[in-house]
């Protein structure tokens, strides 16, 4: 949808490789539990790029079919291609040429396994339930939507539809998904899913367990600016060590201070988080699966990182820095709200990956990131000052979609200083 902000055609070999404009994913996923095998079925609707070329998507799983405007394609006509966006980032180019902005239809059958990208997790396979999370991750390319249904790059909008099926079993499931429009079958297993239409392919949530093995639990909150309250469901594993009463306490008392302190809420009338084992922690639209240590860092993000979110994943660093310096999940080392001068003698640090089709965050978000924005509050007069001119960037882009030069151009204009000589040695790493 987003098209001027998809990465520029890339060349591989003599085809010119488009980023599409998808506009619409219907997927089903089935998992059977007696045979612990699963398989995907997907129609992406889309049009063709600014200019004719070869379309790229990412799927990482086995395609076994293909089918495109309903005519049969080779199972190998949609390969892993390198397109200069580093280790791991490579997309699927449809070995199709296809006329810029005429609309198609591109069907995909696949087996469903551990997707083939860095520290995917594998299907909880039990011999009567199933242990299934979407399980994403900004730190791995690869790590959105397209570990598990065929997406686009995160700069386009796309409506999805999700239905899943669970056979083998008789044992009744629980399916959490950060979207009212889910309705299931009497017997738990079978499901389907709507997703909001403005989401990218890091939105959508999903989690799935047997119902026994869940503890959910329901409440409200009122938010400063909403004339209505807030759902909010907080849910866990049984085997999570969590108190849910106390994660839910301090939930609502982050979404009171953060509606108070950054304004508009733009993700629907539910928040949804699962507590997870220590060590884990991820961000989506309006929800969270994360650990008690990581629940605060998670919620922020609903702010920075989901409330606006990076056009390009090159701008993914930005809401994990400022996250940080905000939150102090535990990988900052500067403290929560830092004010320290930075000088321009320190070793250059590249935050923002300057190839169009990378696909990651660089761990270094958190650590210098985070660094930079403490040194960026030193420079502005004070930490209240620099969380007043994020509190404004947030406002004039909420819901919407941000980069890493439109959030240099703010903080210069609003704070009077020139941080340019900033910006290139740590966000670009010029020396």
């Amino acid at each position: 949808m987003a098209q001027s902000l998809a990465p520029p055609p890339a060349d591989s070999g003599n085809r010119r490789v488009v980023a599409p404009s998808v506009e619409r994913i219907r997927a089903s996923l089935r998992f059977d539990l007696a045979t612990q095998e699963g398989y995907g079925e997907a129609t992406v609707e889309f049009s063709g790029g600014q200019v004719d070329g070869f379309p790229a998507l990412d799927l990482r799983q086995e395609i076994e079919w293909l089918r495109l405007d309903g005519k049969p394609l080779a199972a190998d006509d949609l390969p892993p291609t390198d397109l200069g966006g580093g280790e791991g980032a490579e997309m699927r180019v449809l070995d199709v040429a296809i006329e810029a902005g005429t609309r198609h239809q591109l069907e995909i059958g696949y087996h469903l396994a551990t997707p083939a990208c860095e520290k995917a997790e594998p299907i909880g396979w039990n011999h009567d339930g199933l242990r299934f999370d979407f399980w994403m991750s900004d730190l791995h390319p690869g790590r959105y939507l397209e570990m598990w249904v065929p997406a686009p790059l995160i700069h386009d909008r796309l409506a999805l539809s999700l239905d899943i099926h669970i056979e083998g079993t008789d044992r009744p499931h629980t399916l959490i998904a950060n979207t009212a429009g889910i309705s299931h079958s009497s017997g738990r297993r079978d499901w389907s899913v709507v997703y909001p239409a403005h989401f990218t392919a890091l939105s959508p949530m999903l989690v799935i367990a047997p119902s026994d093995e869940v503890e959910m639990r329901r409440s409200a909150v009122s938010l400063p600016g909403r004339s209505r309250s807030l759902g909010l469901v907080t849910a866990r594993h049984a085997d999570t060590d969590a108190d849910l009463a106390n994660c839910e306490a301090d939930l609502k008392a982050w979404l009171t201070y953060l509606s108070s302190r950054y304004e508009p809420w733009v993700h629907g009338d539910t928040f949804w988080a699962v507590v997870w084992a220590p060590g884990r922690g991820m961000e989506y639209d309006g929800a969270t699966t994360a650990s008690v240590v990581a629940l605060e860092h998670e919620v922020f993000h609903s702010w920075f990182g989901r409330g606006v979110k990076p056009a390009r994943a090159s701008d993914g660093w930005i809401d994990e820095a400022w996250t940080t310096w905000a939150t102090t999940s535990g990988r900052a080392e500067v403290s929560r709200f830092a004010s320290a001068e930075l000088g321009l003698d320190e070793p250059p640090v590249e935050l923002y990956r300057p190839h169009p089709w990378s696909r990651s965050t660089p761990p270094g978000a958190y650590t210098d990131g985070s660094r930079l924005f403490a040194g960026l509050a030193h420079l502005f007069g004070g930490a209240d000052r620099l969380r007043a001119a994020m509190s404004d960037w947030y406002r004039v882009n909420a819901g919407g979609l941000v980069t890493t030069d439109g959030l240099a151009a703010h903080l210069k204009a609003w704070s009077g200083v020139d941080i340019g000589p900033w910006w290139a040695r740590y966000v670009h790493g010029r020396s």
